[in-house]
């Protein structure tokens, strides 16, 4: 990724600053006077590349008021001699910002500005001073057509910008699928982190707690799905928050469910110093209980005497209940009873074998999921399946 900083101070030296009068080519832009434009331009074709106090060009204010047409006028003067030896374009002239026509373009939302500047070939990996690309701007602001054009046309996916933020960060922040799906296609890191160490996994679930009052990020768990089943980390920490905790403190059963039976690792840590199983039984259904005994999981005395006392005033989970007599709530007691079971009973030999392999095949495979992995292992069906967890619906409540 290329930055404007340099560029832009050997033309502020090279071109002439704008000039005050009737001949200003910016304050003519501004004020829409295409005809006055087009006077200038003919009279003084170099017009075009003066900038103001502020760094920017004639192109970019008819890009920020939305001029289309004088956005195409001021393309389309012939190029001259001298402007080629500068090795400039207009498209790619950055203000003191850092910020090219296409950013701006980006930033108000005129998409049809940003396809014309795409067309023409701007210079899609330039980052502004804050190291943002125009597509990580275009992500940002939702503009969908845009980033896959974008793409199509070469954008870097993993660029970078100050904090650490590439375009996969940003459409995690927005949620928006059919982005996230092009940028993955396109080689986007599952696993970049930012300057607070947050993968996408992890930056979706933080916009998804901060807007949950709004209810303005529905689509969480479908974002969660795509990352796991395109390859992401199932493990990795940003040191508060794993995507395994993070799955539970949403009180979603579903993804949680999915990344332990995908060999994800099972930290004891929960928040505010309990167990994860405390978390699990508090804020999810009672199947994750089992499953995270079934994958390793060797709950205290303390956590199953916690389990055994109490429903959270504060879960989810308690506010969904229609009645102590409820269904949810028999198989609340029976997952204790299975519990205080477990106690008594130590986990079989062929349960410690199947924990030891999964864990292995974690590591081998760089916390990614286990499940291809496993059909290919030279085992009968039958172990195959039960390393897979196939098998997890015996233990599934009756």
């Amino acid at each position: 990724m290329g930055l404007c900083t340099d560029t832009r101070t050997t033309l502020n030296f090279l071109l002439p600053q704008k000039n005050l009068g009737e001949n200003d080519v910016i304050e003519a832009t501004k004020g829409n006077r295409e005809a006055e434009v087009k006077r200038i331009l003919t009279f003084d074709p170099s017009s075009r590349f003066q900038v103001d106090e502020s760094g920017r060009t004639a192109l970019h204010w008819a890009t920020e008021y939305g001029y289309r047409r004088l956005a195409h006028t001021l393309l389309n003067v012939p190029t001259s001699s001298e402007n080629l030896q500068l090795g400039q374009s207009l498209l790619n002239m950055c203000d003191f910002r850092g910020q090219t026509a296409l950013h701006i373009a980006c930033n108000c939302k005129r998409e049809d500005l940003t396809s014309l500047y795409i067309t023409l070939h701007s210079d899609l990996n330039l980052g502004d001073r804050t190291g943002n690309t125009a597509l990580h701007r275009a992500v940002r602001n939702n503009l969908e057509t845009t980033a896959i054009m974008m793409c199509e046309f070469g954008a870097d996916v993993n660029a970078k910008n100050e904090l650490q933020w590439t375009p996969l960060h940003e459409a995690a922040r927005t949620g928006n699928e059919n982005i996230l799906r092009v940028l993955i296609q396109r080689g986007a890191d599952l696993d970049a982190v930012t300057q607070n160490k947050m993968t996408p996994f992890l930056t979706a679930f933080f916009y998804y707690k901060i807007a949950s009052k709004g209810n303005t990020y529905s689509n969480l768990e479908s974002v969660w799905k795509i990352f796991i089943e395109s390859g992401c980390s199932l493990s990795k920490s940003d040191g508060h928050w794993t995507p395994l905790t993070a799955a539970i403190a949403c009180d979603n059963s579903f993804i949680a469910s999915i990344l332990l039976l995908n060999g994800c690792q099972v930290d004891r840590a929960g928040r505010w110093g309990r167990g994860i199983l405390q978390d699990a039984f508090a804020c999810s259904e009672p199947m994750l209980v089992k499953l995270l005994v079934l994958l390793g999981y060797i709950p205290s005395p303390d956590e199953v005497l916690y389990c055994s006392k109490q429903i959270p005033m504060y879960s989810k989970l308690f506010l969904r209940l229609p009645g102590l007599g409820s269904g949810l709530h028999r198989d609340r007691q029976a997952v204790v009873r299975w519990l205080k079971e477990r106690q008594a009973t130590p986990p079989s030999l062929s349960e410690c074998c199947r924990v030891s392999v999964r864990q292995a095949m974690n590591v081998s495979t760089g916390d990614r999921s286990i499940t291809p992995n496993i059909s290919r292992l030279p085992l009968p069906g039958k172990l195959q399946r039960f390393l897979a967890m196939s098998d997890f619906t015996h233990y599934l409540l009756d």
